[in-house]
């Protein structure tokens, strides 16, 4: 039986250089009575913003301006002017090809939505990362959520034991 979450609480920071995308976004969090809600046009404003106050989740479209989504979502991992390298996002693109995915992946997103997103896509990817938290991976190149999306075990004549 899935559950049911109340999210009312969660402090949201939106990035997305198109107008348009923030009054969308906005009704679907307010959809899911989510009212803590702030916006921001370009990345480096985002920066400055997470520094001053750490959102609960940052959702990031990937084509902005100068500087864009994925060198966002790396410089937060980096931990980059203070920012908490450990803070959930969510990547909201309407560039869904897999070499895109796999990228943002790379950058360190944890987790992925396509546009156009709706009340419940967006709502059972927030429930997706609460149900399924990864567990981060700190390496000398990477710092992000684990990249593998499942553990299978190794079945193969070279298993270990």
């Amino acid at each position: 039986m899935p559950k049911n979450y109340n999210f009312k609480k969660l402090d949201i920071l939106f990035v997305d250089d198109n107008k348009n995308m923030h009054l969308i976004v906005k009704h679907l969090l307010q959809a899911m009575d989510i009212n803590n809600f702030r916006g921001c046009l370009n990345a480096n404003n985002a920066l400055k913003m997470i520094k001053n106050q750490l959102p609960d989740i940052l959702i990031t479209d990937l084509k902005m301006g100068s500087l864009n989504g994925f060198e966002l979502i790396e410089r937060i991992r980096k931990g980059e002017g203070g920012c908490d390298p450990y803070l959930p996002i969510l990547v909201l693109s309407g560039q869904t090809e897999i070499d895109t995915v796999i990228k943002a992946r790379n950058a360190g997103a944890t987790e992925f939505l396509a546009k156009p997103a709706s009340v419940g896509s967006l709502y059972d990817r927030l429930v997706w990362m609460v149900e399924n938290p990864r567990p981060f991976i700190k390496a000398e190149e990477f710092l992000g959520p684990d990249r593998r999306r499942a553990m299978r075990g190794y079945e193969g004549l070279e298993r270990r034991d």
